[in-house]
């Protein structure tokens, strides 16, 4: 006599089948994108990109049982890929309202801390109402965040000059006396100015620019649904166990205040 399958047992095999056919798909089609950020993502000595912000990305995708790739491009192209190509992932990008409906927000990675920087020479006093009197000039780089956060000081378009170079031409243009602010994070700042031989006492934090935007591991909107969600909902059961936290950016900045 044949025997009847039993109804749970075959609603089992369906979702085992289902499984493997979502893993099968992204074995090896997930390309994680970001750029030289220290120390949040930086290429390392053995050319792996490494950094605090690229642990929590390890974290999450295996925790997934995600195939991946993280590659770390110019910024530019980082944005146009994640928002061109399928299947893929960006980090560590920050979530602005300009950005917030051209990406899924999939796990927060750290809290962001910008300041406006001057030369650590110059007494006048930054303020909101000194920025928007005109009394300062600022630079930042085409493409770039900073152009759009130096917009929400209120400081005028005419008084930013948009430069067209290096990620790092804006804090130059500082240093040269050619531009009197440029913008980064407070624990990014001191790391890329000793990675480029200077003093990071060479400038000083004058204004912090207002509202907790965040670091995010993100995707554009072509990326399928079921990636992202997988993504999203092993972030949420990590957070829930108290296994996941945010990159503890108050210890960076005491350890480059020690050194």
């Amino acid at each position: 006599m044949k025997k009847k399958s039993r109804p749970g047992m075959v609603v089992w095999l369906v979702g085992l089948v289902l499984w493997f056919g979502v893993a099968s798909a992204f074995a090896d089609d997930v390309v994680v994108y970001t750029e030289n950020y220290p120390p949040y993502n930086y290429l390392g000595n053995d050319g792996v990109v490494e950094g605090l912000a690229t642990e929590k990305v390890h974290q999450v995708l295996e925790a997934a049982g995600l195939s991946y790739t993280i590659k770390l491009v110019p910024w530019a192209r980082a944005m146009f890929y994640a928002t061109t190509k399928k299947n893929t992932l960006i980090y560590t990008i920050t979530r602005t309202p300009d950005r917030e409906e051209e990406f899924d927000w999939l796990v927060p990675l750290a809290p962001s801390s910008f300041y406006l920087f001057v030369r650590a020479d110059d007494p006048r006093s930054v303020s909101p109402e000194t920025l928007l009197s005109g009394q300062f000039q600022a630079a930042c780089v085409t493409g770039d965040l900073t152009c759009d956060l130096l917009g929400w000081t209120g400081i005028p378009k005419e008084n930013i000059v948009v430069v067209a170079n290096s990620r790092t031409e804006d804090f130059r243009m500082v240093v040269a006396n050619r531009a009197d602010i440029y913008v980064s994070d407070l624990a990014v700042n001191a790391r890329l100015r000793r990675k480029e031989g200077f003093d990071p006492a060479i400038t000083r934090p004058a204004m912090r620019i207002e509202g907790k935007a965040g670091f995010y591991l993100a995707s554009g909107l072509g990326t399928d649904v079921t990636l992202r969600d997988k993504v999203r909902n092993t972030f949420l059961a990590l957070e829930k166990t108290g296994r996941y936290q945010l990159v503890d950016t108050t210890a960076i900045q005491r350890t480059q205040d020690n050194n």
